[in-house]
């Protein structure tokens, strides 16, 4: 994983298994948000470290609000892989406080039900098509 932003730079967490994944995440101060880049084969391990390393970069920024770009993802889930994501986000770290905008190149049936078992389970999720508005939201209060 590449962090910028003023962050620590680490290894990526996501398993030397999952090559395919690559991922960076840049804190924008000026906005108070963390931005959280992928490309490739998003798998359930690839998931979790991302999940891991932004749960690591929230609390070193103590930055709440996230605009995550999968514009460049294939998700390899199942319909029950998205079901469950929510109660394994919340195990490795993800707070209710947190506010995010998920990118995605084209919305279809999967997206909009990971946006709607997230938000059914209390979290403050919007996915988008298109990153400006994405980022609009997130700056609302």
């Amino acid at each position: 994983m590449l962090i910028a932003g003023g962050l620590p730079s680490s290894a990526s967490s996501v398993p030397e298994s999952e090559p395919d994944m690559e991922m960076k995440i840049e804190h924008w101060p000026e906005k108070n948000i963390l931005y959280l880049r992928t490309r490739g084969v998003m798998d359930k391990a690839a998931a979790n470290a991302l999940v891991k390393d932004l749960v690591q970069a929230a609390a070193d920024t103590q930055c709440i609000r996230h605009l995550i770009d999968h514009r460049a993802v294939t998700f390899a889930f199942s319909l029950i892989d998205y079901y469950e994501r929510p109660a394994i986000n919340e195990a490795i770290g993800i707070s209710l406080e947190w506010k995010t905008a998920m990118v995605f190149a084209e919305s279809t049936s999967d997206t909009r039900f990971m946006e709607t078992v997230f938000r059914n389970r209390g979290y403050n999720f919007r996915e988008f098509t298109d990153i400006d508005q994405a980022l609009e939201w997130l700056q609302q209060d």
